[in-house]
């Protein structure tokens, strides 16, 4: 089957703007900082996906989690029918502070295990302690 013509999208497009169907942004959510979450849909293409920055203040990059959302590769393996619908929620305020609490808790695990990490001497070229050669 073939695509559709130029006239034919041109016909769509009006008969869109005569229904007031248009692809228009649906917000989903806003994050703590300020950044407002939103889903385009009626388009012809899969869902897609964004977010508006704070109008006012300093921009900062969405969690991870949503940006796992936006890019439509986020799990959570903790939930027994979310591997069916893994992709249609977004991340909810528990879920960022369960992940943000892992973080933590393995930032201080690497701490540790440094601190008690034995010191190794190396020496020779390439053991980051040689000396440029003139």
């Amino acid at each position: 089957m073939s695509r559709p013509g130029a006239w034919s999208r041109v016909a769509s497009n009006i008969w869109k703007y005569v229904k007031g169907d248009f692809s228009k942004k649906n917000y989903v959510a806003e994050d703590a900082s300020g950044n407002r979450f939103y889903e385009i849909t009626n388009s012809r293409q899969n869902v897609s996906r964004g977010f508006d920055p704070p109008q006012s203040g300093t921009q900062i990059e969405p969690a991870l989690e949503w940006q796992a959302w936006l890019r439509g590769t986020r799990r959570n393996v903790d939930v027994m029918y979310w591997n069916l619908y893994f992709d249609r929620f977004p991340p909810s305020d528990r879920e960022i502070t369960i992940n943000r609490m892992r973080q933590q808790a393995q930032l201080a695990q690497d701490s540790n295990t440094e601190k008690h990490a034995p010191h190794v001497q190396s020496e020779g070229k390439g053991a980051g302690d040689h000396k440029p050669q003139k």
